[in-house]
């Protein structure tokens, strides 16, 4: 979901954006099993000067397709790269979870 660092600030218990507060959304989302995108606007190195208006896209971590794309995208250096997009554009199954195999398995049964 899109939403913005005003929303997410309050939302979590601060009074004003600063290079702490980035850090610390940053985190909190981390420890939530969310991940967000474009990852400078939480950078405080990057965002020397965050509004409430900036926008950033929250996903959930969850292992799925989505999620294993964009943490292979935006951070390469942790994850299998070519597995997650090759999985994604070959429908090549060994690259999915034991969970995104089964739900191919029903959706096959139930076609």
């Amino acid at each position: 979901m899109q939403d913005n660092l005003g929303r997410l600030r309050t939302a979590l218990g601060f009074d004003r954006l600063g290079k702490h507060v980035l850090s610390s959304i940053a985190r909190e989302l981390e420890a939530v099993g969310l991940g967000y995108f474009p990852l400078a606007v939480l950078d405080p190195r990057c965002n020397t000067e965050p509004r409430k208006d900036q926008q950033l896209w929250v996903y959930m971590r969850d292992g799925g397709e989505r999620a294993r794309v964009l943490d292979a995208i935006l951070r390469p250096q942790s994850y299998n790269v070519r597995s997650a997009l090759d999985g994604l554009v070959s429908g090549d199954y060994s690259s999915l979870t034991a969970d995104e195999k089964l739900r191919e398995v029903q959706k096959i049964v139930n076609a």
